[in-house]
């Protein structure tokens, strides 16, 4: 029979529970803590992320509304603005502006109180790895895209429901216009948005997990787009091009796969527009010809040198739903949400 004495004679049984019953809860206690305080972390990231957004959004509209009032003072604005270059150069602006301004304000906030660090503009961890990834990511982007544009077509023509797009409405008739247009859609947003959500909004939250940094900069990529038709597309776009940042360790090799991905847009928008959608049709079938081999060559090459991911450990607590609900649980992140549905809502002509 236990009698519940130590070895000094006392009798200490209970006090040994109690000890150990106050470790447990110790334990317990500062595990909670720490979860309570990585959340508190990564919903402070995420405030002033979507506060970012919401900022993108109103510059977007009020230098839009102020291209409307200047042109009700003088009419002659809006013939200007209605022609493919000064629209183009107006984009550009936009996208320096809008997306620019308010995520470097957030970047430098960041890096004040060392939330931040450099943005990742070096060279890549590996050449050849970076190189492969880049060709085997290039087709799924371009697929998927055209998986999108089936469905919005579906949608038309079935239902109806047109989704437009400052893409789609565009005319690239002519050799500046389609300079201009490579500028203002392939290498302004490539370094932008690239900058913006796998630099200045993916690298800090990197710190509580790769995987949740990837899905949490797709998340945000999606919304900034404003359109929910294109989620599916943007959601998969983000997702690999975040994954290519993760695993080159650069920014570069994301930036050179949107650029190529937008690329190929204007390539096909111009020359429907200059020689006809005959020419066009097959122009689009040679590209996604030679992205569907790269993506061959590709995975060959990686499978080749034995390539395995090696994701970042971290010490965080929290699950990627836990870490993901605390992103997306506060007013700043439900407010772009709702912008996003009115975004589309504007977007849809019956």
């Amino acid at each position: 029979m236990n009698n519940n004495f130590n070895q000094n004679g006392q009798f200490g049984g209970w006090a040994n529970g109690y000890s150990y019953s106050a470790e447990m809860y110790n334990e317990q206690y500062l595990k909670f803590m720490q979860k309570e305080q990585e959340k508190e972390k990564i919903r402070k990231i995420s405030k002033r992320c979507f506060l970012a957004v919401i900022m993108y959004v109103l510059i977007s509209y009020a230098l839009s509304f102020a291209i409307v009032g200047i042109s009700w003072v003088y009419p002659s604005i809006n013939k200007i603005y209605n022609e493919t270059l000064p629209m183009l150069a107006f984009d550009i602006l936009l996208s320096l502006s809008s997306i620019g301004v308010p995520f470097l304000i957030l970047h430098l906030i960041q890096r004040k109180e060392k939330v931040a660090e450099e943005l990742p503009f070096g060279t890549t961890h590996n050449r050849e790895v970076a190189k492969n990834l880049t060709m085997v990511s290039l087709p799924l982007m371009i697929l998927s895209a055209v998986a999108i544009n089936f469905v919005s077509s579906f949608l038309q023509e079935i239902i109806g429901i047109e989704f437009t797009s400052s893409v789609s409405d565009m005319s690239l008739e002519g050799a500046k216009e389609t300079l201009l247009g490579i500028f203002s859609v392939a290498v302004i947003p490539a370094i932008v948005e690239e900058t913006v959500i796998r630099g200045i909004v993916m690298q800090p939250l990197r710190k509580y997990g790769d995987k949740f940094a990837i899905v949490a900069s797709a998340l945000l990529f999606a919304v900034m787009h404003g359109n929910m038709v294109q989620i599916p597309y943007t959601i998969i776009g983000g997702l690999l091009l975040g994954y290519l940042a993760v695993a080159t360790g650069s920014l570069w090799p994301p930036i050179v796969l949107h650029f190529i991905n937008n690329l190929y847009s204007v390539i096909v928008l111009s020359v429907n527009d200059n020689i006809g959608e005959g020419a066009s049709a097959i122009v689009t079938g040679v590209m996604l010809i030679c992205f569907t081999v790269c993506g061959i060559v590709g995975v060959v090459n990686l499978i080749k040198i034995k390539y395995k991911m090696s994701w970042v450990n971290n010490n965080s607590t929290l699950t990627v739903g836990e870490k993901v609900t605390a992103a997306l649980k506060n007013g700043p992140a439900i407010v772009s949400f709702i912008l996003l549905g009115l975004i589309t809502l504007s977007n849809i002509s019956f």
